[in-house]
C-alpha cells in the first residue's frame, strides 16, 4: 500500500516490482549488500541472477520509461510526508533538521568520497547527510533526505545545503500552515544566525542547542534590568523555572554503562535580545533586526551529561512552557 504512492514514476511493471522487492529485501535482510537484498525478497531469490535486478534498479540502467531519480522519489517521498502530517489532529508540527556523517570507512571506489569523523574523532571516507524529519503526536514524515559530499561535481558549501533544505520543506508545508505551527528543533552545528534567519523570515519557530556561548546578546538580570553582554555571561542570571522527572537512557552516579532509568530534570530560563543583519551570507542589502528570544539550560544533576543550553523564539514565561521546550528537544533524541 505504501509503494503504490511512487507508482506513477515507474513506466513499466517489471520495474514496479524490482522497486518493492527491493525494498523488500532491505527490510527482511537489514542489508544494503544486493546480494543480501535479492536473497532476502521471495521474488528475486526465484530467478536467475537476482541482485542483477537490484544493480540495475538502482543504477538506472533498467528504468528508460521510468523517472526513478533521487529528486523525484524524494520529492514524492516528501509529498507523502506532508499528507500524512497534514492529517494529524494536532496545531503543532516539529521539524527535526540533522546534519550527519554516512561512514564508510572500508570504501576506496565509491564515487565522491570525502572525509568524516568517525565516533572516536579518526578522520574516515564518507558523506555527510541533511534529513528532516516531520513529526506530531501520533505521526512522522520524511520531508527532506540528501546525501552530499565536497567533492562531488556543482558543490559550493554546506550552509547552503542547509538553506536548500528549510526553503524546500517550507515551501512543501505552505498548505499546512493555515492550521498548524512549525517549529524546528536543531542540534548545535546549527547554532547559525543565517539559519536562525531564514526560519524567521518563513514565520516559523525554532529549538536550538547552542555551541556559541561567546556570542553577543543582550539578557535580562535577576534585577529586571537589560544588560549588554554575552550567552555565558547570560547563564549567571538564569533562573529556576521547572522541574521534572522523566526516563532516559543515560549513566547516573557511578554507573559504568547506561540503562533506561527515571532521572531528575532542572530547567532555567532568561530572556535575551539578539540583534543581527539579514544580509549575513547574502550579497544583497539588508536591515538590522532585533530578535527577543530565550535561553533555556537543561540540567540533568544526576548524571554525567553537559548541561543542554537551548535558544528558543518560544516564550518561556512560566513552568509549564520550559516544560514544552525540554520536551522539544528531548523529541529530537
Amino acid at each position: 500500500a505504501y509503494v503504490s504512492h511512487f507508482h506513477s514514476l515507474m513506466g513499466d511493471r517489471r520495474t514496479r516490482r524490482t522497486f518493492a522487492e527491493t525494498l523488500r529485501g532491505i527490510i527482511a535482510a537489514g542489508s544494503l549488500v544486493c546480494q543480501r537484498i535479492a536473497a532476502a525478497s521471495p521474488v528475486l531469490a526465484a530467478v536467475e541472477n537476482g541482485a542483477q535486478r537490484v544493480i540495475r534498479l538502482v543504477k538506472g540502467k533498467s528504468t528508460d520509461r521510468s523517472t526513478l531519480s533521487v529528486g523525484r522519489l524524494t520529492e514524492r517521498l516528501r509529498a507523502r510526508g506532508v499528507a500524512q502530517l497534514g492529517e494529524a489532529d494536532t496545531d503543532d508540527l516539529w521539524l527535526i533538521l540533522d546534519l550527519s556523517e554516512l561512514r564508510k570507512p572500508q570504501a576506496q571506489e565509491m564515487p565522491a568520497l570525502m572525509e568524516v569523523r568517525d565516533l572516536n574523532g579518526k578522520l574516515v571516507p564518507g558523506y555527510r547527510t541533511l534529513e528532516v524529519l516531520g513529526v506530531t503526536p501520533k505521526r512522522r514524515g520524511i520531508l527532506y533526505q540528501r546525501v552530499f559530499s565536497s567533492h562531488e561535481a556543482g558543490f559550493e558549501s554546506e550552509p547552503l545545503e542547509v538553506q536548500a533544505a528549510l526553503q524546500t520543506v517550507s515551501e512543501a508545508l505552505a498548505p499546512l500552515k493555515a492550521t498548524k505551527t512549525v517549529t524546528w528543533i536543531m542540534d548545535s552545528g546549527l547554532d547559525d544566525v543565517a539559519v536562525w534567519r531564514t526560519i524567521w523570515e518563513q514565520k516559523e519557530h525554532l529549538v536550538c542547542r547552542l555551541c556559541h556561548t561567546d556570542r553577543l546578546v543582550e539578557y535580562l538580570d535577576r534585577h529586571g534590568e537589560w544588560q549588554a553582554g554575552n550567552v555565558a555571561q547570560a547563564q549567571r542570571d538564569l533562573r529556576l523555572m521547572a522541574t521534572a522527572q522523566t526516563r532516559m537512557k543515560v549513566c547516573a552516579g557511578r554507573q559504568k554503562q547506561p540503562k533506561m532509568q527515571p532521572v531528575q530534570v532542572e530547567i532555567r530560563t532568561c530572556p535575551l535580545r539578539l540583534t543581527y543583519e539579514t544580509n549575513v551570507r547574502r550579497k544583497s542589502a539588508g536591515e538590522t533586526v532585533r530578535q527577543e528570544l530565550w535561553l533555556v539550560e537543561v540540567r540533568l544533576p544526576e548524571t554525567r551529561l553537559d548541561p543542554w543550553l537551548l535558544v528558543t523564539d518560544w516564550p518561556v514565561e512560566d513552568g509549564q512552557a520550559a516544560l514544552r521546550i525540554f520536551r522539544m528537544y528531548r523529541q529530537r533524541w
